[in-house]
């Protein structure tokens, strides 16, 4: 059903390719081949957000033209890929735009098993689609004459990481393979899970399920269908159902999908009905709706309800789970329906409207004070009035890339807001147009660009206290009055009120470049 990599580098395509570094990676099998566009570590991170169904079986070629000369980035990249399941890397116009292969590349690649294959250097003429197109050959070939493909599939999946070993990497394992659309129901018909093919069909599962009774292989709306039971401990728990748009089923092919699903639900299975709120909370925060709905209805919660969530950062890793505890025995007399998982790093808090009249900044201080009593250090980030799945998803990805930003731009600062962030989006968003941009956006400071003592007075006033005296003159160790005095001083220079409106907002938007810029370095005169 595949072809070991190895194997591929006999193709007329890949003959004059050399083999750099990982030859130790070389056996695994080969059953895609992608084209890596974006080399950006942080930006692939947002976009391969859902990557559970890697299952280390697919190659990369790519130019690396965006990262060409950064060979930090290079190494960072292949450990990124490496980490997300793919198996090798074939690396164009090496001479061209990429000077040569840097011994950390090669390096990082044999410490991680990862083969790098070059191919011929100085060439710019070379093309990815000989390549894409021979390997493709090659695998359908494979595929073609061995028609049996249970036990290479199962062996794939053993030697998979346990958080990988799951019924969703294997229906997409059987999906890839056999070209078909596979759903598992419980025995009442409803869906528990299911994998697609291609991935973006649109095939109306639910309504393929209702239509599909019988267990011999018949054709639906041109749909080539069949269902057959899985057992598990012993008992018929789950249905397994099959469906081929393109060509017709075999009853070898189902029989040994079928042998797959069975053995993996014998051996690794044992938990399947265990279905926790963590992986509502994964479906949820990947965008997944119809997962999301349907865990939603077999743990009896009302996921339509949601509307508000929390994103907490815990400061020391080995207090989450006490962080957890404490945030559902605080919250769940507040809320009808609340969910408190780990997602990555971050404990995430789902909650409806609430059943107290108290409001969300109310509710986020006293839970943090008491947070603080158990020394339990936390930072808070409110994202409110959540419509859909996309909604929480973009907001989780807007948090992560900004909060180090935020937490700079607001050291004082435990509890956040979307606005917040919304706010440090656009900062940053000026300071990535360049020294124009940031120029106009610190016109209002000129005067003060000598002043170094009346630039910080300002950003911690407007920024960390609020315009508030006492508590900038309390960041600050010096006396209220003294405060007064700088801030007097800075409305003569600037000839400006920098505590009333509108023109507070103009400072408070440039202090706070201003600030990020200290950050970066990137200090405008």
């Amino acid at each position: 059903m595949s072809v070991e990599f190895k194997n591929l580098l006999t193709l007329p395509s890949l003959r004059e390719a050399e083999v750099v570094a990982g030859k130790a990676g070389l056996d695994q099998p080969v059953t895609s081949i992608n084209v890596l566009e974006q080399s950006n570590v942080d930006k692939l991170r947002k976009e391969l957000f859902n990557q559970e169904d890697k299952y280390g079986s697919e190659i990369v070629i790519s130019g690396l033209m965006t990262i060409a000369h950064d060979v930090n980035a290079q190494v960072k990249l292949i450990q990124h890929l490496q980490h997300e399941g793919e198996i090798g890397l074939i690396l164009y116009y090496v001479g061209v735009f990429i000077p040569e292969v840097d011994q950390r590349l090669i390096d990082i690649c044999d410490q991680l098993d990862f083969p790098l294959i070059v191919m011929p250097k100085g060439e710019p003429s070379l093309r990815y689609s000989e390549v894409i197109y021979e390997v493709v050959e090659a695998i359908i070939k494979q595929e073609m004459e061995e028609t049996s493909f249970s036990n290479q599939i199962l062996e794939q999946i053993s030697k998979l990481p346990s958080n990988q070993r799951n019924v969703d990497t294997m229906l997409k394992m059987l999906t890839d393979r056999t070209h078909s659309s596979i759903v598992l129901t419980d025995i009442r018909g409803q869906m528990i899970n299911a994998g697609t093919w291609p991935s973006i069909s649109t095939l109306d599962l639910s309504y393929m399920v209702e239509q599909t009774t019988d267990a011999s292989i018949q054709t639906i709306d041109s749909v080539s269908v069949v269902k057959r039971p899985i057992f598990h401990n012993g008992m018929e728990t789950i249905q397994f159902y099959m469906f081929k748009e393109t060509q017709p089923l075999t009853e070898n092919m189902v029989e040994q999908a079928a042998e797959v699903v069975q053995i993996f639900m014998n051996l690794w299975g044992q938990n399947y009905e265990a279905v926790n709120t963590q992986e509502l909370v994964k479906a949820i925060l990947n965008d997944e709706s119809v997962k999301m709905r349907r865990l939603g209805a077999i743990l009896h919660i009302d996921v339509g309800s949601i509307s508000n969530v929390w994103f907490v950062h815990v400061q020391d890793p080995a207090a989450r789970k006490f962080v957890m505890y404490h945030l559902k025995e605080e919250m769940k007399l507040r809320f009808n329906v609340l969910l408190v998982e780990l997602f990555e790093e971050t404990v995430v808090v789902f909650m409806d409207e609430g059943k107290t009249e108290e409001d969300f900044t109310t509710i986020a201080s006293q839970v943090f004070e008491h947070l603080q009593e158990e020394q339990l250090e936390t930072t808070i980030v409110q994202y409110l009035g959540m419509n859909t799945t996309t909604d929480v998803q973009a907001a989780y990805i807007k948090m992560e890339k900004y909060f180090k930003q935020a937490q700079f731009l607001y050291p004082q600062q435990q509890i956040f807001t979307q606005l917040h962030f919304q706010f440090v989006a656009e900062c940053e968003q000026v300071v990535s147009e360049g020294e124009k941009a940031i120029r106009q956006a610190l016109v209002p400071l000129q005067p003060l660009m000598q002043q170094e003592e009346l630039l910080e007075t300002l950003a911690v006033f407007l920024l960390d206290a609020q315009s508030h005296y006492a508590k900038a003159g309390e960041l600050l160790f010096v006396h209220m009055n003294t405060i007064k005095y700088r801030i007097k001083r800075i409305n003569e220079i600037v000839h400006y009120s920098v505590t009333k409106l509108p023109e507070s907002l103009i400072y408070y938007r440039a202090i706070a470049i201003w600030r990020l810029l200290k950050n970066t370095g990137k200090r405008t005169e």
